[in-house]
């Protein structure tokens, strides 16, 4: 179901599904010259241009600043950030067809997808022609695949143009807009409870697989924390409407 012409090793090619490294997906010419379709190409060196530079910009986090996201720079590093290209029938993708490609991605990267500290694994899956908003619903709580997934080690993002989600640290920052839609696979870590505490599914796949979050962490998902969100979604409406110039989106690219 997914792949690109064009591996990184004899040893990355599983089923037909081609692991680029950073290099082969930003080599757009390569891509082409190998078979993938320019249209493809294109899409997938915009998003691996996109994921080894914007993640990497600094913004301030509360009292310090540093990259938006740590973990990219160290896996750069490393040589365990990975690209393959999706093949989807239709713009509004079947749901059914996306667990699939969810399922087989998370395979290749247990299996393909190593490095000396498991927590800087990462498989970027390009999914060019597909509606982003088709990605959120499919791995919607309700569906259970995203918790499929956590239950295995691994934690997957979704990534496209508009999604809705801002950081946890800037509401202004929404930094899960890439180019093309994709689902990024990492290992799933301790520090990782802010992103799952909103899912009591969630909550036990991952005290089941390490116990009590962080001290520091810990207030995250409490029935407190969670009214105090919805009190602060309400005030931060009435600001919008008041004030809807104060609530524009930060623009890192220009």
């Amino acid at each position: 179901m997914f792949g690109s012409p064009l591996a990184a090793t004899d040893e990355f090619r599983l089923s037909g599904a081609d692991l680029l490294t950073v290099a082969a997906a930003l080599d757009e010419e390569e891509l082409i010259r190998s078979g993938m379709a320019p249209a493809q190409a294109e899409a997938v060196a915009k998003c691996a241009r996109w994921t080894t530079t914007y993640p990497l910009k600094r913004v301030k986090k509360h009292r310090r600043v540093e990259a938006i996201c740590p973990m990219v720079a160290p896996a750069l590093a490393a040589g365990s950030l990975y690209f393959a290209k999706g093949e989807v029938s239709d713009r509004e993708v079947p749901l059914t067809e996306l667990d699939r490609l969810l399922r087989e991605g998370a395979s290749v990267f247990q299996d393909h997808v190593s490095a000396d500290d498991p927590r800087l694994r990462c498989l970027v899956l390009v999914l060019p022609g597909a509606k982003g908003s088709r990605l959120l619903e499919a791995t919607d709580p309700a569906r259970g695949i995203k918790n499929e997934l956590l239950k295995r080690g691994i934690l997957v993002g979704e990534f496209f143009p508009g999604c809705p989600f801002a950081t946890t640290f800037n509401p202004r920052l929404f930094a899960l807009r890439s180019p093309v839609p994709m689902y990024v696979f990492r290992s799933f870590i301790e520090s990782d409870w802010r992103f799952i505490c909103q899912i009591p599914e969630w909550q036990r796949t991952y005290r089941e697989r390490f116990g009590e979050p962080p001290a520091k962490l810990r207030h995250l998902g409490s029935p407190l924390w969670r009214l105090k969100q919805k009190i602060g979604w309400r005030i931060a409406a009435v600001s919008r409407r008041l004030f809807p110039k104060a609530h524009l989106p930060i623009d890192l690219e220009s």
